[in-house]
């Protein structure tokens, strides 16, 4: 049936329809019933709904025994209902229990079968007797209905514990007159576990007869009774073994027993033990369990001494178990010869049922007697009913009287009946539901209707069966709770829709699939009916679908305006019996879904290079498909792309342009060029479309191109006649036709001697002489070339022609050195050092020697397959070796076979890794390596001057610097020269240190070397074109196995291949070492000493006073940069961060830079990429950060954005600003913090940024936590620093923060100090004089003991370590305490020795008490008693450095230092 059919089936159908809502179709939009379809229309069934039922509850009386693994079977429960399976008919089964209760079950909630989850005990103090378990069973039907069933789980006892003994032994003594029969003592024990597993019997061990034959014990009592007369038995001991076993003889687990050993000593019949002579009451007291008179004496006994002396001692035994008065519920008091027991804690029948006590009197001759006394505790009615749960019943409405809506149950604690018998009544509602007394189950008494009362609230009472012992009256105990029931529903009504129309309109044709179009509702009066939608006409290639459960319609496939604008949708209601039927109508919305096409143009252009062409080259149109109407305005915008704008635009009609010549010819040209013109619709708006034409310029070439020659070297061998060299070739950017043939001939600026020696003709290149090689190498020859072009294009090429060499020379005896820099994780095969020396002018007359090792050193061998090459093997210790080779030379007639000798001396050095790691890097150019590495007339390279200049630059001495890189640069121009070197004191110094201490002196550096520093600190991310001007960039520094290696005649080196790489993206950081004297542990984690508050032990915090700075490694050029910081600041000025150039120089490789500082109090943050400068002042809705509180700084920075935040504050207190110019920070020196160590003048930095520098005012107060992006610095351990102090002094900012004067602190600071200085020197003073007057001073021979003087030199007379304290010198203190950082030993003992030599109070220096070595040399004793040498020696230790890394720290104290180079002039002592 078509749509139109179909509406006027409905009209013909139902002609009640009123006229008041009619829509375009004729029908009412209230009445949407009317018009559906017949067969749509249900029955008006209703179905039923049964509650499940537990009918065997009563009768599940489950037990579990004691002590069972979990999930130990317990029973299986039932719940019966009528319903069928799909319907209702599935009963699920699940526990009930209070919130926080522990559970103790768990039940298949599809069988019912219940299982522990875990073991129980029934016995003290655990006591799991009897467990409550309330089972819910739940059907499937709508609405869920369900039933609950409570019981209990009897925990049964197993034989789980051994009897428990009164005492650990027994020791008893006996009257030897004793009659036979007498009870001589009594043995008890007591059984926690139940029944027959708790019945006792006691026995003597079978082994001890003596004891037996005197002795036996009643099995049941464990009294112990005389068998036969002691008679003569005085002083006799008896031992024996007393055993107590349990009844559990058919338990599982058996029959349990302990046993204590037991010993009797018969004394003489003057020794009685007491004896009881009366109790009041006799037999078992019982006791009610709710007496409270605590002052009543409930048992009273009497006894007597039966001695002379007749003192007692009464004792009430505390037993193991509450049953033998573990927790003393009851008390003794004695009052001379008689005790009285009382009651001192309230007795519990439900905990307690009976007591033993046993009480035990001792007279003076220590002899004892014991007796039971057995107490019954009475239940009385103390414990009101409990209701186990609250819980919620229900009754389906319209079921007939009599069913089921909940079973209540309620426990009473007490032990015995009637006390414990529980009944129940209601107490409201009597007229709808009924109770059973016994049972507590609730049923209805009426049908009820839900739509009428869905909830009742009904009362039930709950009460035992005898008075209450809790109150005076007759009445029993009462409790009352309510209960909710709920009336369930039924499917009664039918759903309808809240409207009979539904309309959705614009929904856009770009809609997602399953994106919500609208959402259609029905209503149904059964809350339980479940609603279930759909459509059911309408929808045309399935262009929606609907959410069955909720109604939401949505998009399933692409819609099209063009297509479709608007669909028509019957949608269903149906909640299982009884449905309902809506219109929905869906608009679709127009949308710019379609791209701009181009009409046909000219694809491809032809115009001359080198020529702007006036007006347009070509025009391109474009149409929108999305507009109709073509004549109309199609808002077409057209572009160029972003690689030709520099040469082509367009304007808003199409027209292509060009904007500046091009040049078609290599080698920055190309003879066509290939551009796209974009075109975008919408006025080119956020949400237009793109499409694009592609045109390709033809250039027509002009001759504006010279040639050139394509081969510029060429090889003419000495001693030839003259003759033909070779043909002359050239090349020509343009093209053919301005290209060859060429024209070639010696061009004017030759040197008369090249035209004496070379001509040109018809393109061939002459010799006029001959050449010797040896008298130059090579000619440069400029050659003049013209093409054939219009007009004729000429220039000047040099060929440079390469005499070689004929060996017509002999060879002799040479030397050689090689340097070899032996990297700790370098090669472990042979590697090539240099190759063999001999004094030769012929230099390619390799094939004509052979080479021989005459000394059979193992380290180095020669290379069979290269010539005269030196191998050196990868276990060559640290040294100087001496090799001598021998060579011999055969070139037959002109060379005679002759031998010569050679000496090849090499030096090997361990490098470690650190010194790599820890390196410093220099570009220079105007140099080559061969050049860098070979000796001059003074036996010094460039190298050795540049390793000297270093050593001065830092102090140091000569050996504790190396330079182990020297390569071509591998990334930038090749003729570059790259540099590695390191330098130590005792640790390495930071790479920082190294290039700030070589910048200061560049100029110099350059002068002596004769070269000129393009970069120090090589940093291949300076250069924008790397990785892109947006994209981030790392300095890796690699290290491969293969070393680095130049070669020249006399020297060769060897060094370290290490170079840099730029890596195209932000590497994290990452750290393999615990810092400042940390241990690592597993998982690169350290253990770290006090003060290493960081991940790997780094120190946080860093202070300053306004007059230093520290230096730390440069950030990297990061496209997203986070720097977080805290900062506790004392002045409203100074600068706290700058990552930037040092210096005017190094700006010219990068004028990036970031700083961050303070300004009259708020944080300026200053960020320049390019050629702009940006920066945030944040001075608003924030106090001063000089406040004397600690506050965090968060610094973001992006490609085009920078951001600062103030104690993360969010945006109250942050600023955000995109920047004049994108790009990263390409930061070209080290981050400065605290200040700066070049301040650049205003007019120096004005000069280079157009603005003022940032503040030269250095910071005053604390900096921590540094991180950039997560990676924190190490701020104790600055590369350099100038008065800065590690790990800021918390008490003096402390101070600060609450107002104390921070040069008061330090005044006060610097008196303790001066009094601790006072008080050492008169105790020093005085240990001194004891000592002088112990001393012989007239004996020569001197020992460790008496020994005074280890020489002047080093200030330490009598080990006097004060002379290391300037006494004149007042020494500033710092702010904050330094932190364990690895000591600089070298530098800090040349600082104390320097100033020891510059003090005028010293006495003079060739003093006998201040000679400066020890030895014969001194007058007045020496260490000559423990065997010194006495040749003069060279006191100079030098070669400590050759023993190896061990003796690294020995050869840094006592190596030569270059700054007292000069006073080593004199006589050398001798040293053993």
């Amino acid at each position: 049936m078509g749509r139109l059919d179909f509406l006027i089936y409905i009209f013909l159908c139902f002609t009640l329809i009123t006229s008041q809502t009619t829509n375009i179709h004729g029908f009412s939009e209230n009445s949407v019933e009317s018009f559906l379809l017949p067969q749509a229309k249900s029955a008006n069934l209703i179905a039923g709904n049964h509650k499940p039922r537990f009918d065997d509850c009563q009768s599940y009386k489950p037990s579990v025994k004691e002590e069972q693994r979990a999930n130990t079977f317990v029973t299986t429960v039932k719940a019966y209902d009528e319903d069928p399976k799909d319907a209702g008919g599935t009963v699920t089964y699940t526990i009930v229990h209070r919130e926080g209760e522990r559970v103790l079950f768990e039940i298949n909630n599809a069988t019912g079968a219940l299982t522990t989850i875990q073991p129980f005990d029934r016995d003290e103090p655990v006591r799991q007797k009897e467990l409550y378990v309330t089972v819910q069973a739940t059907d499937n039907g709508r609405p869920t209905l369900a039933d609950v069933c409570t019981f209990t789980v009897t925990i049964t006892d197993i034989n789980d514990n051994a009897p428990q003994l009164d005492k650990v032994e027994y020791d008893t003594q006996v009257s030897e007159d004793l009659k036979i029969g007498s009870e001589v003592m009594r043995v008890f024990a007591y059984d926690i576990d139940d029944g027959e597993n708790s019945r006792l019997s006691y026995n003597f061990s079978d082994h001890d007869r003596p004891f037996t034959q005197y002795f036996r014990i009643d099995r049941d009592t464990g009294v112990v009774y005389l068998k036969e007369p002691l008679t003569d038995k005085k002083n006799t001991r008896f031992t024996s073994v007393v055993y107590v076993s349990d009844n559990g003889i058919n338990d599982q687990e058996g029959q349990k027993y302990s046993m204590a050993n037991i010993s009797i000593t018969v004394v003489g019949s003057d020794k009685q033990p007491p004896r009881f002579t009366h109790r009041t009451p006799d037999g078992i007291l019982e006791i009610a369990e709710n007496f409270n008179d605590f002052s009543k004496h409930i048992v009273t006994v009497e006894a007597e001494s039966n001695i002379m002396d007749p003192q007692l001692a009464f004792e009430l035994v505390k037993g193991k178990t509450y049953q033998t008065n573990k927790d003393q519920t009851f008390l003794l008091e004695a009052e001379g010869n008689i005790a009285h027991i009382k009651l001192v804690r309230p007795l519990d029948y439900e905990t307690v049922t009976e007591y033993t006590l046993t009480i035990r009197v001792k007279n003076k001759d220590l002899m004892d007697s014991s007796i039971n006394i057995p107490i019954k505790v009475l239940d009385v009615n103390d414990e009101i009913p409990n209701f186990l749960e609250f819980l919620k019943g229900s009754v389906v409405e319209n079921d007939t009287p009599g069913a089921q809506a909940i079973q209540v149950r309620a426990i009473d604690k007490d032990g015995t009946a009637a006390n414990n018998i529980v009944s129940y009544e209601l107490v409201d509602n009597l007229d709808n539901f009924a109770i059973d007394r016994t049972t507590g189950v609730i049923t209805s008494r009426i049908a009820f209707d839900r739509e009428n009362i869905p909830l009742y609230h009904v009362n039930v009472k709950a009460y035992d069966n005898s008075p209450s012992a809790l109150y005076n009256t007759t009445e029993p105990n009462i409790v009352i709770q309510t209960f909710q029931i709920s009336i369930e529903d039924q499917n009664d009504n039918k759903p309808r829709f809240t409207h009979p129309i539904y309309r959705f309109s614009n929904i856009t044709e770009l809609a997602d699939k399953s994106s919500i179009v609208g959402e259609v509702k029905a209503l149904d009066n059964d809350t339980a009916s479940l609603i279930t939608y759909s459509i059911t006409y309408g929808n045309i290639n399935d262009s929606f679908l609907i959410e069955n459960t909720t109604g939401r319609i949505r998009v399933n496939v692409q819609l099209d305006y063009e297509l479709i604008e608007q669909y028509n949708l019957t949608v269903r209601a149906f909640d299982g019996l009884f449905e309902d039927f809506a219109i929905v109508y869906i608009s679709i919305l127009n949308e710019n879904d379609e791209r701009p096409v181009f009409k046909p143009y000219l694809k491809d252009i032809e115009i001359k290079e080198e020529t702007i062409v006036s007006g347009c080259i070509v025009v391109v149109e474009a149409y929108d498909p999305d507009i109709k109407d073509r004549s109309s305005d199609q808002h077409i915008v057209y572009e160029v792309a972003k690689e030709q704008k520099d040469f082509l635009t367009v304007d808003s009609q199409g027209c292509v342009s060009v904007t500046k010549p091009l040049d078609r010819d290599p080698p920055f040209g190309s003879p066509t060029r290939q551009v796209f013109i974009y075109a975008r619709d919408n006025d080119g708006g956020t949400n237009s479309l793109m499409d694009y034409a592609e045109i390709e310029i033809h250039l027509i070439d002009i001759n504006d191109n010279a040639p050139f020659l394509n081969v510029t070297e060429i090889v003419w061998y000495e001693n030839q006649n003259p003759g033909l060299i070779g043909n002359l070739s050239a090349d020509d950017y343009d093209g053919p036709e301005n290209g060859p043939p060429f024209m070639f001939r010696l061009a004017d600026t030759a040197s008369i001697d090249i035209q004496s020696k070379f001509s040109i003709s018809q393109g061939q290149l002459f010799a006029l002489v001959p050449f010797d090689r040896e008298e130059q190498k090579f000619y440069e020859i400029p050659i003049n070339i013209s093409d054939s072009g219009f007009p004729v294009q000429s220039d000047v090429s040099v060929l440079r022609v390469i005499i070689g060499d004929v060996n017509d020379n002999k060879a002799e005896d040479g030397n050689s050195t090689i340097f070899v820099y032996k990297y700790v994780n370098g090669l472990d095969t042979d590697m090539e050092i240099g190759r063999v020396f001999v004094e030769d002018l012929d230099d390619w007359d390799l094939n004509d020697k052979v080479f021989v090792q005459l000394d059979n050193i193992d380290e180095f061998s020669l290379n069979k397959s290269n010539k005269g090459m030196i191998l050196m093997r990868p276990t060559t210790t640290e040294g100087v070796y001496v090799v001598r080779y021998e060579v011999t030379e055969t070139h037959e007639p002109t060379i005679e076979t002759h031998t010569v000798n050679a000496i090849v001396t090499i030096t090997v050095k361990v490098l470690p890794e650190e010194a790599v790691i820890k390196s410093g890097s220099i570009r220079m150019s105007g140099i080559t390596k061969e050049e860098f590495v070979e000796r001059s007339e003074n036996n010094l390279s460039k190298k050795d001057i540049l390793q000297r200049e270093i050593a001065k630059i830092l102090n140091t001495s000569v050996t504790n610097v190396d330079v182990f890189t020297v390569l071509n640069s591998p990334h930038q121009n090749s003729s570059y020269l790259d540099v590695r070197f390191s330098a130590h004191g005792s640790p390495y110094y930071a790479p920082e240190k190294l290039q700030n201490k070589v910048t200061e002196q560049e100029s110099e550096l350059e002068q002596i070397l004769g070269v000129d520093f393009l970069m120090i600190n090589i940093n291949e991310c300076l250069n924008e074109t790397v990785c892109g001007v947006e994209s981030s960039c790392t300095n890796r520094l690699n290290v491969t196995q293969e070393p680095a290696v130049v070669f020249t005649n006399r020297t060769s080196f060897v060094g370290v291949n290490a170079f840099v790489d730029p890596v195209c993206s932000t590497i994290p950081r990452e750290i393999f070492e615990c810092f400042n004297g940390g241990i690592p542990v597993e998982n690169t984690a350290c253990n770290c000493p006090s003060g290493g508050e960081g991940p790997h032990c780094e120190i946080l915090a860093v202070g300053f006073r306004g007059n230093g700075w520290a230096m730390y490694p440069s950030f990297d050029a990061s496209n997203r940069t986070e720097i977080v910081l805290h900062i506790l600041a004392e002045t409203d000025n100074g600068l706290i961060f700058y990552n930037g150039p040092l210096n005017a120089r190094q700006s010219a490789l990068s004028k990036d830079y970031i700083s961050l500082e303070l300004r009259n109090g708020y944080p300026l943050l200053q960020i320049c990429t390019g050629t702009s400068t940006k920066e945030i002042y944040l001075n608003s809705h924030i106090n001063k950060l000089n406040d004397g509180a600690l506050h965090k700084l968060k610094i973001g920075s992006g490609i085009d954005d920078m951001s600062l935040e103030v104690d993360d504050c969010g945006t109250t207190c942050s600023v955000w600003i995109n920047k004049d110019s994108k790009g990263v920070i390409r930061a070209n020196g080290p981050l400065q913090i605290g200040g700066l160590k070049n301040r650049f003048t205003d007019q120096e930095f004005q000069s280079i940024w157009n603005h003022l520098p940032p503040t030269s005012v250095g910071f005053s107060g604390c900096i921590r936590n540094l991180t950039y992006n997560e990676f924190y610095y190490n701020l104790g351990g600055p590369s350099d620093m100038y008065q800065a102090y590690p790990d800021c002094n918390y008490g003096v900012m402390q101070a600060v923060t609450f107002g104390i004067d921070s040069n008061f602190l330090v005044a006060i600071l610097v008196c303790v100090a001066i009094l601790i200085i006072l008080l050492l020197a008169v105790v020093v003073h005085r240990r001194k004089q004891d000592n002088i007057n112990e001393k012989e001073m007239d004996d020569t021979r001197e020992n460790i003991i008496n020994y005074e003087d280890e020489g002047g030199g080093e200030c330490d007379t009598n080990y006097d370590l004060s002379v290391f304290r300037q006494n004149h010198i007042v020494d500033e203190k710092p702010l904050m305490e330094g932190a364990d950082v690895p000591a600089d030993i070298s530098g800090f003992l040349d600082n104390k020795k320097d100033n020891c030599d510059k003090d005028p109070d010293n006495l003079p220096y060739d003093d006998v008490r201040h000679y400066a070595y020890e030895g014969d040399g001194n007058s007045t004793g020496s260490l000559s008693s423990l065997a010194s040498c006495t040749d003069e020696g060279d006191l100079k230790f030098n070669y400590l450095s050759s023993f190896g890394p061990r003796f690294r720290k020995l050869a840094d104290m006592y190596g030569e230092d270059p700054s007292d180079e000069d006073s080593h002039d004199g006589g050398e002592e001798s040293w053993c």
